[in-house]
């Protein structure tokens, strides 16, 4: 009778424990769902409700600052992080708290502590960026904006604030970046037009001896782009050993950048350009340029900027051929001045069909001209026949210096 009263007793006191217990956890369901939906009054009767959850205690001063009080912003971010040493955003928000509240060295205290522990959490990088910078913590400042652009995040906009932290000195900024940030921050520079903080960034780069094909080629194309030639050239030769014509004989793949010919590849019904294995007059390639005859075209689509001296006399040499080009109208090469005014010399123009002929062009440099642009042309027809069709292939260009008469 005894164990049997016992056993009921245990039972019942058990039964009693789990329905507490579930009561319990549907209050604390319900208020993970109230936190979860952040459906919260604000008012004093909610903050004592969740007094004991951090998410609501960080909601809770989230409003407070929302609503410009960073005084009770800041009381509910420290009882939020004393609940919960983890909770960085928390820690960054009061760090942004004390600021305003005029304690910047406990600010910057908070802030170190925050930037050691979450040092590689990528989502709170900009946001300390930007405190350390308005509390003059450079170390933070360059060491997330390096993190940054090492992981390709905000890139743009963590060189504009390096550029504007640092005054814009970019001799300082290129000796903060991390080597493999060197390159990110030229293309960034040229993006903007940058050309003298655009050298100094090469120059840290070429010192670095870091090596990049692409980014030579973009510098140059940059260079060029403004017309800098002398510089462009230089960089030119002494990375490649390259002078003169680029490219000159087809049998590498036109980049359409710095000196390499630049093309329109196609304009349908008009014309279509391409290399091709096919009638090479040396090497293995030539550019075939093939006229569709369906309208009377004004063509100057394949062209080369090459840099050359002021005052020096020069000879060009190229190898044609042609198939059935029709109108009175053909193909022909001009040279006229890039960075320099009326300097303009042209060839002979290709008609009909003929086998390779080398064909060449004599000139001399103006004084004020540092490169000249030498293209494929075509000027439009007169006629009422003057639908230009056919094909032509141009290969082994050369551009030689002449004895000065």
């Amino acid at each position: 009778m005894g164990y049997r009263f016992k056993s009921i007793i245990v039972k019942s006191l058990v039964t009693l424990v789990l329905v507490v217990l579930s009561a319990w956890l549907m209050v604390h369901n319900w208020q993970h769902r109230t936190i979860f939906h952040e459906a919260y009054s604000f008012g004093a009767k909610d903050a004592k409700k969740f007094k004991h959850f951090p998410r609501a205690l960080y909601d809770f001063g989230l409003n407070a600052w929302f609503q410009n009080d960073s005084d009770v912003a800041a009381r509910f971010f420290r009882r939020t992080v004393s609940q919960d040493v983890f909770y960085m955003d928390a820690w960054l928000k009061l760090a942004q708290a004390e600021t305003v509240l005029g304690n910047p060295d406990k600010a910057r205290t908070i802030l170190q502590f925050s930037n050691c522990l979450a040092n590689n959490v990528y989502r709170l990088k900009w946001d300390q960026i930007l405190l350390a910078h308005e509390l003059g913590m450079e170390e933070i400042v360059i060491s997330n904006i390096n993190f940054l652009v090492d992981h390709r995040k905000k890139v743009q906009d963590a060189f504009q604030l390096l550029d504007t932290h640092l005054a814009g000195d970019v001799s300082v900024e290129v000796r903060v970046l991390n080597p493999e940030n060197l390159i990110p921050f030229l293309k960034w520079l040229m993006r903007w037009g940058r050309m003298n903080d655009a050298q100094i960034a090469w120059n840290k780069i070429v010192s670095d001896g870091i090596q990049d094909e692409d980014i030579l080629l973009k510098y140059i194309h940059f260079l060029v782009s403004r017309k800098r030639i002398p510089l462009a050239a230089e960089i030119r030769r002494s990375n490649t050993g390259i002078t003169g014509i680029t490219n000159p004989g087809f049998e590498d793949q036109m980049t359409g950048r710095g000196f390499d010919w630049r093309y329109t590849a196609n304009n349908k019904g008009k014309w279509a350009i391409r290399r091709t294995l096919s009638e090479a007059f040396s090497g293995t390639h030539s550019v075939k340029i093939m006229f569709e005859g369906k309208e009377n075209i004004s063509f100057g689509h394949l062209y080369q900027i090459v840099p050359v001296d002021p005052l020096i006399p020069y000879r060009l040499t190229y190898n044609w051929r042609s198939k059935n080009i029709t109108t009175d109208q053909g193909p022909f090469v001009n040279i006229y001045g890039y960075d320099c005014k009326g300097f303009y010399f042209k060839g002979s123009m290709m008609l009909g069909t003929h086998d390779w002929q080398k064909q060449g062009i004599e000139f001399k440099v103006p004084e004020d001209c540092h490169a000249v642009v030498i293209r494929l042309s075509r000027r439009r027809s007169h006629r009422f026949d003057n639908k230009i069709a056919g094909t032509l292939w141009l290969d082994d260009f050369k551009l030689e210096k002449m004895k000065k008469r």
